[in-house]
């Protein structure tokens, strides 16, 4: 698995430019061993219910994550300035319709045309051995998180917006809008839009995030 730089953790290369220049090596978030990731679907009468539903249904999430950081340095990266670079992690918490569940995310800073800009960047890039174990395999580059019960229900997410707010030294906000482009299990035909609200620490990359969809699946 690829190297993490731990000191640069954050979801946004915001959080990375209020941090020094010194860089510690660390390993990249990994899966916890033995996570029990149980399903809390009600009913399989109750699922199929939902998803007759033409104009689909709330879906929810809250996870706790952990955010590393990965110089991108055949795109030019310098210890100048923490930029390009990718942005992965990993989350535990609930979802709607699947209970007990684990997270997956992926960013890439970049410089553009006006500034910092941060994307969405394939999930699979750094997690693809963990999320084989899932039984997640084949995943569309356009991927950038995904939720997984570890059961074989899993929704697919691509980024299209994220906006930050510094709040202090040890805080930054951010809202993410995110559009669902399928999955497996009960997802495999899912679609819908959504927005992410969360914070993190850039210092140590720790943070949470609220995930409010409407899902046709």
């Amino acid at each position: 698995m690829k190297k993490i730089y731990s000191k640069w953790s954050s979801l946004s290369i915001l959080g990375a430019l209020m941090l020094g220049s010194c860089m510690q090596e660390t390993e990249a978030p990994a899966i916890a061993e033995n996570l029990q990731l149980n399903s809390t679907v009600s009913s399989e009468i109750s699922i199929e219910n939902l998803r007759k539903n033409p104009n689909g249904v709330a879906y929810q999430e809250k996870f706790t994550n952990q955010i590393g950081f990965v110089p991108d340095l055949e795109g030019g990266f310098t210890q100048d300035i923490p930029f390009p670079a990718y942005y992965p992690g990993t989350g535990v918490g609930n979802a709607t319709y699947i209970g007990k569940a684990y997270s997956f995310i992926n960013q890439r800073a970049f410089i553009g045309e006006t500034g910092p800009v941060t994307v969405g960047a394939p999930v699979s890039m750094f997690f693809s051995e963990e999320l084989a174990e899932l039984g997640i395999t084949d995943l569309p580059d356009e991927v950038s998180s995904l939720t997984t019960d570890g059961k074989g229900n899993t929704v697919y997410f691509k980024n299209i917006l994220n906006v930050t707010s510094p709040v202090s030294d040890t805080r930054i906000n951010f809202v993410a809008e995110v559009e669902i482009i399928g999955g497996t299990g009960i997802f495999a035909t899912a679609k819908g839009k959504g927005q992410v609200n969360g914070f993190f620490n850039p210092l140590n990359g720790k943070g949470e995030t609220t995930l409010r969809a409407n899902i046709v699946f």
